[in-house]
């Protein structure tokens, strides 16, 4: 091991200098975990290792240190064709970097007998270098003469199918997401299906062939999957409006990060837990994200339900009654009623009322649990949307019916989970974080600018802004994957900006695996914060990662936001 870098609170960054050391060092982790050791991630030089609580993260320093391997053979795995249709967005591009005509770098790239080296990214997402490099105990500058640079901004979609090139590696991409890696072409081959008993079609160890084939090729995304029709006995809400975005969520599917697997689940946490506690469910239960409000839910069993996350207005609405006579000449009955309920308080909706959520003044996301908990069918243990994946169900669309996963319980109103921070109307947001692991890429002789940029500027909340992450924007921001480098995009007269976050290292950073709340930055130097739906490894360096009690904060982050990070001790959270 090379270096051993500090992630965040809970996670430690283990580096190597090939994929044969890093691949050893999984198998020994995998079959012999630290104490506390949650996950263990591979990636092209490095191995995430995440824990349980900070002190274990740092004992587990102590012991790392002390591990000596020698890299193994790579296990064997079966040979993948997948068809290729050259007809990528960056294929000249690419090629003019490898110093190859078109057809030079389509000869090349389909006569390469590529190895699956690590999952990531996003599941079916599998890195695959060339054979030659896998075995290698030492990489050279020789060695990597075939690298192909990210894109300076990252696209925020890239089409289901697409085969690109980042780095030395190569891969395809199982459905639609955001990415940065060069696209020199198409294929139809399915990636990702959670059917299989390995969803996943080409594992670490297999060989894989592309084999151009010059029909274009046209690949559907795919989408999560629907829910099954729930017998009219067993409903207890339905959805009238989902209001612009309504999903299920619950704690997400920790573990499964090797495959590809983010953890996903609610992006403020902590709000769906306080939810579920004070309806008496389990903190796990599945309840109702939902993004601006807007949400309209009928009851028709009588339910206890709590609402918690953004600052918003809940109005339950009782329909009129009819006239009780036909004798009195237009007689109409009792007229529609509604009344207010408490925001963060478990409260009594009965059969035939309706609950609506108005649009939050403050913050983005609400919570909405009912005792008994959602009943949803669960993906590799979750029931959770993940947006970036396609795992879990589709989005809540309007004549959905749920039933419970079990009956209401009769203890409700207690919850010790505190509520999430909101921003203030005209005040700043503060996301503290802590620095590392690759804070040196900024670094200068005398202190780290990239890091003091950071902390300096006010940055916006862009609208492109999800899930997956925080976009923000500063000085020169605007600028998209179609603007040349350094030139602010838009503009007519081609003047030339620096980036607000400079990078003081050159080169590509090998792709490697990256935590919810990393703050990536991308050579525009405009950061984005990792949330619930981020890809499991990125290729661009990580500056600092949020502290996990701010989280649910930038969850809760509209797009125009004003926005500042401040850098912090781990262990005290005292400002550095």
């Amino acid at each position: 091991m090379e270096t051993l870098l500090r992630v965040g609170q809970r996670a430690l960054l283990a580096e190597f200098g090939s994929a044969a050391e890093v691949l050893a060092f999984h198998r020994h982790l995998s079959a012999k975990p630290l104490t506390g050791q949650l996950e263990a991630i591979p990636a092209a030089r490095t191995v995430l290792l995440s824990f349980r609580t900070r002190l274990q993260a740092q004992e587990a320093q102590r012991q790392l240190r002390r591990i000596r391997l020698r890299p193994g053979a790579p296990e064997e795995g079966r040979e993948v064709e997948l068809r290729v249709h050259y007809d990528g967005a960056d294929l000249e591009t690419a090629a003019q970097h490898l110093g190859r005509s078109v057809q030079g770098l389509i000869d090349w790239h389909s006569s390469t007998r590529w190895m699956g080296a690590f999952g990531g990214f996003a599941p079916g997402f599998t890195y695959c270098l060339p054979e030659q490099l896998v075995a290698k105990r030492r990489l050279r500058k020789s060695d990597l003469a075939a690298a192909v640079p990210r894109l300076q901004t990252p696209r925020t979609e890239v089409p289901a199918g697409a085969v690109g090139l980042a780095g030395e590696f190569s891969a395809a991409y199982p459905r639609s997401s955001p990415g940065g890696w060069q696209l020199i072409g198409t294929t139809d081959a399915p990636l990702w299906d959670i059917n299989r008993a390995e969803p996943a079609l080409i594992r670490p160890g297999d060989t894989v062939r592309y084999r151009p084939v010059p029909e274009r090729i046209t690949v559907s995304s795919g989408t999560q999957t629907g829910l099954p029709a729930v017998p009219a006995s067993d409903v207890v809400l339905e959805v009238l409006t989902p209001g612009p975005q309504t999903l299920l969520q619950d704690l997400g599917r920790p573990g499964h990060g090797e495959l590809g697997v983010p953890r996903s689940g609610a992006a403020d946490l902590q709000a769906l837990r306080q939810a579920n506690q004070l309806v008496g469910n389990p903190e796990e239960a599945v309840g109702f994200e939902t993004l601006y409000g807007g949400l309209e839910l009928a009851v028709q069993q009588t339910s206890i339900l709590s609402v918690t996350g953004a600052e918003t207005s809940l109005t339950i609405i009782t329909p009129a009654a009819p006239a009780t006579s036909n004798m009195a000449s237009g007689s109409t009955g009792q007229p529609e009623q509604t009344r207010e309920v408490p925001l963060r308080a478990p409260f009594l909706i009965y059969a035939g009322e309706r609950l609506r959520l108005s649009t939050p003044s403050r913050g983005l996301r609400n919570y909405v649990a009912v005792s008994g908990g959602v009943a949803a069918p669960a993906v590799l243990g979750s029931a959770a949307t993940d947006l970036l994946s396609g795992l879990g169900p589709k989005p809540v669309s309007a004549g959905q019916r749920f039933a419970l996963v079990g009956a209401p319980s009769g203890f409700v109103g207690i919850a010790d989970v505190a509520r999430t921070a909101l921003p203030e109307p005209g005040v700043p947001a503060t996301l503290r974080f802590v620095p590392g692991p690759r804070d040196e890429w900024f670094a200068a002789k005398h202190g780290n600018p990239g890091l003091e940029a950071l902390q300096s500027l006010t940055w916006e909340v862009s609208a492109d802004s999800n899930r997956i992450g925080l976009r923000c924007t500063g000085p020169g921001g605007g600028q998209d994957s179609a603007a040349a480098p350094g030139v602010a995009a838009g503009s007519s007269s081609g003047t030339v900006t620096e980036p607000p976050i400079m990078r003081t290292q050159e080169g590509e950073l090998p792709s490697e695996p990256v935590v919810r709340g990393a703050i990536q930055v991308p050579p525009s130097g405009q950061p984005v914060v990792f949330l619930a739906d981020h890809p499991v490894t990125g290729g661009y360096p990580v500056i600092g990662v949020v502290v996990s009690e701010d989280l649910g904060l930038a969850a809760q982050l509209p797009p125009g936001t004003e926005l500042r990070f401040r850098a912090v001790d781990p262990l005290t959270l005292d400002a550095l």
